[in-house]
């Protein structure tokens, strides 16, 4: 008995013989903290809604970063979704 006996061929074999290609690893985003300066500025511009302890929409997100930048604060760089975040986590931290 041969060696290449025991194995169970269907003649797809062209597609085996070179080696599989892996992916590379992804790359793990950094986190970046939100400073005091920013911390203070979604204070001015949000408290309405961190009286409340709801959060604002997109559309009221997008205006306070328009006043931001007008005024050269700093959160008109970070993202609608990471701010919308931090207030919810400061609405979460209140309870």
């Amino acid at each position: 008995m041969d060696e290449d006996d025991h194995t169970i061929s269907n003649g797809n074999e062209e597609e085996f013989e070179g080696k599989r290609k892996r992916k590379p690893p992804k790359k793990a985003a950094k986190l970046q903290k939100f400073t005091e300066v920013e911390t203070e500025e979604i204070k001015t511009y949000f408290s309405e809604y961190l009286k409340s302890g709801i959060c604002p929409q997109k559309q009221q997100v997008e205006d306070a970063k328009q006043k931001s930048c007008e005024k050269n604060g700093q959160i008109w760089k970070r993202s609608n979704d990471k701010i919308i975040k931090k207030i919810s986590a400061m609405n979460h931290k209140k309870k």
